[in-house]
């Protein structure tokens, strides 16, 4: 589940990338989220060879990731976060609840972004399957390195 937040995290803008080489476009905090998902959906889907209902299935396990990341996003804004720190003493209390709202949403949309990867990894075939584990083991190597994926 990492996958998608750290490629998406590494590709928002910053003005110092613009024409250095960096490939593709970049999806930032204000970018489109569907024009996103089409355009890993047409990446891999081009990569993996998919068909319409494996691009499909694809595009909804996205989908799925994006609605869980805005959901997080959404339970610890900025001003929430600075209110924490606010007062003269730290309220553990609040920061627990905060916590416990993030990992609820987290066990709300867990089975269905499990279950979305699910159905997408099952509708590949042997071939595709290890094409796509080629591809995750590349993108792991070149983040570990430092590398655009």
């Amino acid at each position: 589940m990492n996958f998608f937040r750290r490629w998406h995290g590494h590709h928002e803008f910053h003005h110092h990338h613009a024409g250095h080489g960096h490939r593709g476009p970049h999806f930032g905090r204000h970018a489109d989220a569907d024009g996103f998902v089409d355009h890993l959906v047409a990446r891999v889907g081009n990569k993996l060879d998919l068909d319409t209902e494996q691009q499909r299935l694809l595009g909804n396990w996205l989908n799925q990731l994006q609605q869980q990341r805005d959901a997080l996003k959404g339970l610890a804004r900025g001003s929430e976060l600075a209110g924490l720190i606010a007062g003269e003493q730290f309220p553990r209390e609040s920061a627990r609840q905060l916590l416990d709202a993030k990992l609820d949403a987290l066990r709300a949309a867990g089975p269905g972004v499990i279950n979305a990867f699910a159905e997408f990894f099952d509708a590949l075939d042997g071939e595709q399957r290890q094409a796509l584990r080629f591809m995750m083991r590349r993108f792991g190597q070149s983040r570990r390195h430092g590398d655009p994926a």
